[in-house]
C-alpha cells in the first residue's frame, strides 16, 4: 500500500517525546504502511531508526522513512543479529506482513534460521515469531511493542462512521461473529471470519484478509459481515491487526456492508480517507470492546 500518498506518521500520530523510549531502535519491515508509520512517528519523537527491510516485501519508500536501511533477504537471520550488534542496537520491533506461505521459501534461510524454524513444533504465527523473539533475547535484543509510536491509531470502543447505524440483522451478526472471531484467532488460524445471516461464510487462512473478504463476497453475494479482531491473549510485539484503506476496497469488490474490529487493540491506518470511502459505499465500521477499559 505504501506509494506517494502515504500519510506523514506526524501528522497521523501528534507523537509526545517520552524520555522512557530508546535513543535508537532496528525496525524489521515487511509490507504496507506499518513500518513506514512507525518510522516517522519514531523520528519526529527524536529517536533513530535503522531500518532491516526484507527484500521483495518492504517498500523501497522505508528508504525515506528511517535514518539508515539495510536490505536483507528474508531468512537471513544471523545477518540481521550481527549488523545489529554492530550498530549498537538493543531495541527492535516488528512490522509489516511477510506472507505465512513465504515460510516454503528456503532458498534464502541461513543456517540460524533453518536451527530456528527445526525448534518450532509448529508453523504458527505465534510460533514462528514467538521463536524468533527468545532468539533476538538471547542475543540482548529486546523486541519492543510493535504499536508503541502508534497508540492513538488504535479507536476505543463504538461507531468509527456516522452515516448510518447498523441495522438490526447486522448487529445480529456482528454478536453471532465477533466470538467466533475471537476463537478463531486465539486457535492463531487467522484473525478475520465473515459472516452472513448467523453463518460462518470465510475464516482467514494464508490467503490473507483481503483475499479471504473477496472469497466471501463469491460465496455469500452482498450484505456480509466482516470481523477482524485480535487475538485473546494479543502479543502486541508482533501479529497486531491493521485496517486500512485497501479492507475497504476489498468489502467494496465483495459488496460487503459491516467491518467490525477489537477495540484499542486494532490498528487503523488512514482512518479519514477509510471513513470516507466507507461511508461512500455505505459500509458501517464499528469497533467493539472487550471490557469496560476498553470503551
Amino acid at each position: 500500500m505504501a506509494d506517494a500518498t502515504v500519510e506523514s506518521a506526524a501528522s497521523q500520530t501528534q507523537p509526545t517525546p517520552d524520555a522512557s523510549l530508546p535513543s535508537q531502535f532496528g525496525l524489521i519491515a515487511g509490507q504496507g504502511d506499518f513500518p513506514l508509520l512507525i518510522a516517522g512517528a519514531a523520528r519526529s519523537n527524536g529517536v533513530k531508526v535503522i531500518g532491516f527491510a526484507i527484500k521483495g516485501f518492504a517498500s523501497n519508500e522505508i528508504e525515506n522513512c528511517c535514518d539508515q536501511v539495510i536490505w536483507l533477504e528474508l531468512g537471513q537471520l544471523q545477518r540481521a543479529i550481527d549488523l545489529m550488534h554492530e550498530n549498537g542496537i538493543k531495541a527492535v520491533t516488528m512490522a509489516g506482513r511477510v506472507p505465512h506461505t513465504s515460510i516454503f521459501q528456503y532458498r534464502h534461510l541461513d543456517r540460524r534460521a533453518m536451527k530456528l524454524l527445526a525448534k518450532c513444533l509448529t508453523r504458527k504465527a505465534d510460533a514462528l515469531l514467538g521463536t524468533v523473539v527468545a532468539e533476538f533475547q538471547t542475543e540482548g535484543i529486546e523486541v519492543m511493542d510493535s504499536s508503541l509510536f502508534l497508540k492513538n491509531l488504535m479507536p476505543a470502543a463504538g461507531m468509527l462512521t456516522s452515516a448510518r447505524a447498523l441495522t438490526a440483522a447486522e448487529q445480529e451478526d456482528v454478536d453471532f461473529g465477533y466470538p467466533l472471531a475471537k476463537a478463531v484467532a486465539g486457535l492463531d488460524i487467522g484473525q478475520t471470519i465473515v459472516v452472513k445471516e448467523k453463518m460462518v461464510v470465510a475464516v482467514e487462512g494464508a490467503e490473507g484478509t483481503d483475499e479471504c473478504i473477496k472469497r466471501a463476497g463469491q460465496l455469500a453475494g452482498s450484505h456480509c459481515v466482516v470481523v477482524k479482531v485480535s487475538k485473546p491473549a494479543q502479543d502486541m510485539r508482533f501479529d497486531i491487526p491493521v485496517i486500512g484503506p485497501g479492507t475497504i476496497k476489498s468489502m467494496i469488490e465483495a459488496q460487503a456492508t459491516v467491518l467490525t474490529l477489537s477495540a484499542r487493540e486494532c490498528l487503523v491506518f488512514h482512518r479519514q480517507q477509510l471513513v470516507q470511502d466507507a461511508e461512500a459505499a455505505g459500509i458501517a465500521i464499528i469497533a467493539v470492546g472487550n471490557s469496560a477499559s476498553d470503551k
